[in-house]
């Protein structure tokens, strides 16, 4: 072996240990308490502690202690089982993510009455085991908000804006599904567009992370979903309607009074000009100042070119017409979300209690106004399988698929949709110039599309009632597709004046230099952005849980990260090249972490 393949493969083995970067996520809870004899109040040992409906539980010990590792978030009925006692269940103990639901169980000898106690379980006001910043959402808790998605959700929490956690970045903060973060490697955002109807619980947690938590500065949005049941089947669905309406205040674009249209056809001023003294000083500052139609026609009857020969009354025809554009919204916004789980038909028995739980998830969200797209749309389908391949080992394989379409925020290449209304008002209201081109053109930013894919395979083994380990494979991928639309017909298809012939202009991308009657840019600088960028991760983890003794709790794990960059951007004009760029290299970068 060479010394720079020695010193590569060395380096290698550093960053892969010492790189802290990676997220290991808790998707589990665990249930601990005492069990104690209701009449004499002294601990029971031997008591039989089982959650209902599961194949979990534990027996308390000398102590009377006793602790229930690896719980799925939810709410349960835990049950006490001791011969000559009387049978006990709590009713709906809430397990939560990460999180240690204390649960002391009260146990009375056995009488005549040989019914079940059953008690309420009471969440406490203090929860011991917090000391950072969180928030806990079950499933019922989400469906009562008044929201269609999980970025909704979040960005209802106090100190979040969006997905901004306590004022940083998206790229600050971990989105993390059953124990997988959806992370898109090229600029470490995440993809948030899974199911509303199939989270069973969100855990945000804005501060205070723990060892086992690396790569995450701002904030963690922890998800785990549905799990399917192994004896029914169950379906939900979720829809949402807005009908076309203007997301702005104020008059259309195309109105005649708005800024852009009315020095233009106003009787007042659109012959003589905004200054002719039609308008007062108040209205002119009001609006763009405009030399009046009169004028500018006779400086094309005086130039050189007979083609370009207009009345007053043509060359305001022509302005309509390249400004003919309708920018009135016309389709409705609209979510819709379904998902159904249960055993997998026919085979569910002979496959470990197969069971299933599928999702899918489309919205569309219409802009402010068209641009190169008229609106975002994105849509993601998900399928969890889960197994009970021996005793105490669960076998899950997670897939998804998604994309996002609409109009890119750049004009670089680099990422970055449009996907509110606010992100574009405010690329309108960035300076003045080629506004105007940005709302009656159709090209000023390029049609996008992100598409991406994620599959994980996740083993979990309980070892004993107090000790379990977790092991998983993971690949998540994201691809991008931005490029100019199609290109303008050239053929004539309207007449002004004599000779002044128009084509379909200016709707369609043209990389050439054209200009409007008025001065409005119709071609070039148009649609810069290409990109064709694809990233690919893929994950190794291990993780080790155990409750050593009633008061220590060691969790420890090791995980692997390779990328595959294979990046492929740029800007390009053809008519102003001297501003192109091109970024495209390919690098597969590796990393690792441990904790405990």
């Amino acid at each position: 072996m060479s010394l720079n393949k020695y010193n590569m493969l060395i380096l290698s083995c550093l960053a892969l240990f010492l790189t802290i970067t990676s997220t290991f996520a808790g998707t589990t809870g665990k249930i601990s308490g005492i069990v104690k004899d209701s009449k004499t109040g002294e601990p029971l040992p031997g008591v039989n502690v089982l959650i209902e409906n599961t194949f979990l539980g534990a027996a308390s010990d000398l102590d009377g202690y006793y602790v229930i590792l690896n719980v799925p978030p939810g709410k349960y009925n835990v049950k006490a089982i001791m011969v000559g006692y009387q049978e006990v269940t709590y009713l709906d103990v809430r397990v939560m993510i990460d999180q240690t639901t204390g649960l002391n169980i009260e146990v009375s000898e056995e009488t005549l009455e040989l019914e079940t106690i059953e008690v309420l379980a009471q969440r406490p006001v203090v929860e011991k085991d917090v000391a950072s910043s969180r928030v806990n959402l079950s499933s019922e808790e989400i469906e009562a908000l008044p929201i269609v998605n999980v970025s909704s959700v979040v960005g209802l929490q106090a100190g979040i804006q969006g997905l901004s956690i306590r004022g940083g970045g998206t790229d600050e903060s971990a989105f993390i599904v059953n124990g997988i973060t959806l992370r898109n490697e090229r600029n470490n955002t995440p993809f948030t567009g899974i199911s509303f109807t199939a989270v069973e619980e969100i855990q945000i947690q804005a501060g205070g992370f723990d060892a086992e938590f690396g790569n995450v500065r701002s904030g963690i949005i922890n998800v785990v979903t549905k799990e399917g049941s192994r004896q029914n089947y169950s379906f939900s669905a979720l829809a949402r309607y807005r009908a076309d309406s203007p997301k702005h205040f104020g008059h259309s674009p195309n109105s005649p009074d708005s800024y852009w249209i009315k020095p233009y056809v106003d009787p007042t001023v659109c012959w003589t000009g905004t200054k002719s003294g039609g308008w007062d000083e108040i209205a002119q500052l009001q609006y763009p100042e405009f030399e009046g139609w009169n004028e500018l026609s006779d400086k094309l009857l005086k130039d050189s070119d007979p083609n370009n020969d207009l009345t007053p009354q043509a060359a305001q025809q022509l302005f309509l017409w390249e400004h003919r554009r309708q920018l009135d919204i016309q389709e409705p916004d609209y979510s819709m979300d379904f998902s159904f789980g249960g055993p997998m038909p026919f085979i569910s028995a002979g496959l470990g209690n197969l069971r299933f739980f599928t999702s899918y998830r489309q919205a569309q969200t219409m802009y402010l106004m068209p641009l190169s797209d008229d609106g975002y749309r994105d849509y993601s389908w998900q399928l969890k399988l889960t197994s009970d391949i021996g005793d105490g080992m669960k076998l899950m394989l997670d897939g998804l698929i998604g994309q996002e379409t609409g109009t890119t925020s750049s004009r670089s290449g680099t990422p970055g949709i449009f996907s509110s209304t606010w992100l574009i008002g405010s690329a309108m209201s960035n300076g003045p110039k080629y506004i105007d081109a940005r709302m009656f053109g159709t090209d000023y930013w390029a049609p996008t599309t992100v598409n991406y894919t994620s599959i994980g395979l996740k083993f979990n083994h309980a070892i004993s009632s107090v000790s379990y380990y977790e092991a998983s494979l993971h690949r998540f991928t994201s691809s991008y597709d931005t490029n100019p639309g199609r290109r303008r017909d050239h053929t004539p298809i309207n007449l002004f004046g004599n000779r002044f012939l128009v084509d379909e202009a200016p709707f369609g991308f043209e990389p050439q230099s054209v200009t409007g009657i008025a001065g409005m840019r119709m071609g070039a600088g148009m649609s810069n952005s290409r990109d064709s960028t694809f990233i690919a991760s893929y994950t190794a983890k291990f993780d080790f849980s155990s409750q050593v003794t009633r008061y220590h709790h060691i969790k420890s794990g090791i995980e692997f990260v390779a990328t595959d960059s294979r990046m492929n951007y740029a800007r390009y004009d053809q008519f102003l090249p001297s501003g192109n760029q091109q970024t495209k290299w390919e690098r597969t970068p590796l990393r690792g972490a441990i904790y405990i």
